[in-house]
């Protein structure tokens, strides 16, 4: 190297060959939208020299093929396009082939030009600068991303319409195309801004977009339109998607409370199967929703099966109700008839839109159904109670009482106190416990002494007195009066 910028370097070698002849070779030129001619003039340097011109053209592939070979003296392929097909060979090479046949010092012909005439392909790059909106910042799986980016033509010639494309490379190098749309004719000079969205739900971890603009086609390696380069049309961001690992929250309820292993329940129950999801990108809004669930019930008279939710009579067993946000909750309502008395065990399943199951473990309760409409002892609890007791007591059949009444009375026999059924609140088929708590005041809210207290209860639906059915309270029973002990 010289050690100032006006330094001479002088390199010397010996090179082998044959000193009465030589070849030259461009390098490539192009891409082309068509190519008009080909000229070239040389100085020989006696009349026995020998110079050929030789043309190749450089296919899609990259393969070189030669296309034509004239002697110097042509000077020139004026109809280039006859020659080279600018959508087959895009790209040319010239070669030069000059040899001295005089014995003595070589003295080759001299070339003193050659020149391509061709029509230039239009350029498009994506510009960043110009615009650029980066919408993938701070993910949660489900989350809607999107991106925006600006494409310039920054030749001077027009472009057709342009395609513009884009993948995710997962986490796990899986290439997913996300994006393809064709944009309005680009001029020269002028942008264009690509806008992409997508659902983050297939992309948890760390993934790469890929946008391309005129991209190549996968088989046939040629762009959608031609242009000069590909290097500025391709651009790359990293971003990372928050991945969805918290489980839902399953709930079931029978006429709206939740019942126990073992319980009673109505012939004709109202099951409802809620499923509440953190998540509020990936609502469970959609009838293709249902497929998150499995439903499973066995009973006297049937084994365990699947209940689906549309029959093929067309009858609906389960009924969707889609989460409608913010809050991601949706439900299932189901309503079996049940008409053998027996244990039944009612099975659910149940995962969110990325797979994650609602437990460990499914949920599953056997319960009892007794068609015929009963009524057991009803108790009053706490008892002896001080400041308030309940009445508890378990109804059979498939509705609870139309009409109830519970009558409070001194042993002597005189009532102190009725409490009507507008007062017990609302009743059920199963285990009830009233909403209503006796104080231990008579009719007129007046306080009651402390003492025993006998009690009596009228149950009936639709105007027919409802069965008793015995349990191990009855001996607590006579002849269908109760007592209870109000303490002070």
């Amino acid at each position: 190297s010289g050690y100032t910028i006006d330094s001479y370097i002088h390199l010397g070698g010996q090179v082998q060959g044959f000193q009465d002849r030589g070849r030259n070779t461009t390098m490539q030129a192009g891409p082309a939208a068509a190519w008009h001619g080909l000229y070239w003039n040389d100085d020989p340097g006696n009349p026995e020299d020998t110079s050929r011109i030789s043309l190749i053209g450089i296919n899609n592939n990259g393969a070189e093929v030669l296309l034509g070979s004239w002697p110097a003296s042509a000077d020139s392929v004026p109809e280039l396009a006859t020659v080279a097909d600018a959508q087959i060979y895009p790209r040319l090479r010239i070669q030069g082939f000059f040899h001295d046949t005089l014995p003595g010092a070589p003295d080759p012909a001299q070339l003193e030009r050659w020149q391509l005439l061709s029509v230039p392909l239009p350029e498009c790059a994506i510009h960043p600068a110009l615009v650029y909106h980066n919408g993938l910042n701070d993910l949660q799986q489900g989350q809607e991303a999107s991106f925006a980016v600006a494409v310039q033509n920054i030749s001077e010639f027009d472009m057709d319409s342009l395609l513009m494309t884009a993948w995710v490379v997962d986490a796990a190098n899986v290439h997913h195309r996300i994006h393809y749309h064709t944009n309005a004719p680009l001029p020269a000079g002028a942008v264009l801004v690509d806008t992409m969205h997508f659902s983050t739900l297939p992309f948890p971890g760390l993934n790469t977009l890929i946008v391309e603009a005129n991209p190549v086609d996968t088989i046939t390696g040629v762009y959608h339109q031609r242009e000069m380069h590909r290097f500025n049309n391709i651009l790359h961001v990293q971003f990372q998607v928050d991945e969805d690992l918290e489980n839902p929250i399953l709930d079931v309820t029978f006429d709206g409370i939740h019942i126990m292993d073992g319980d009673i329940v109505s012939a004709r129950p109202e099951v409802l199967i809620t499923l509440d999801d953190e998540n509020p990108h990936l609502l469970l809004d959609s009838p293709a929703d249902t497929a998150n669930f499995e439903v499973y019930l066995a009973g006297p008279d049937m084994p365990l099966h699947r209940i689906h939710f549309i029959q093929g009579d067309g009858t609906e067993n389960l009924q969707f109700v889609p989460a409608n946000g913010p809050d991601n909750k949706c439900s299932i309502h189901y309503r079996p008839v049940l008409s053998m008395d027996g244990k039944y065990t009612l099975t659910v399943q149940a995962h969110d839109l990325s797979m994650n199951q609602s437990g460990d473990k499914d949920y599953k309760v056997t319960f009892e159904v007794i068609n015929r409409p009963t009524i057991t002892e009803v108790l009053n609890y706490p008892n002896p109670f001080t400041t308030s007791t309940r009445f508890v007591f378990t109804v059979t059949g498939w509705e609870p009482p139309t009409y109830m009444k519970v009558q409070i009375m001194t042993v002597a026999g005189r009532v102190v106190r009725e409490v009507g059924m507008h007062e017990l609140g609302a009743l059920r088929v199963g285990r009830n416990i009233t909403e209503f708590a006796w104080d231990g005041t008579d009719q007129f809210g007046d306080r009651l002494a402390r003492g025993v207290y006998i009690y009596r209860v009228i149950a009936q639906l639709h105007g027919e007195e409802i069965e008793y059915r015995s349990t191990n309270a009855a001996g607590y029973f006579h002849k269908g009066f109760g007592k209870m002990y109000l303490l002070r």
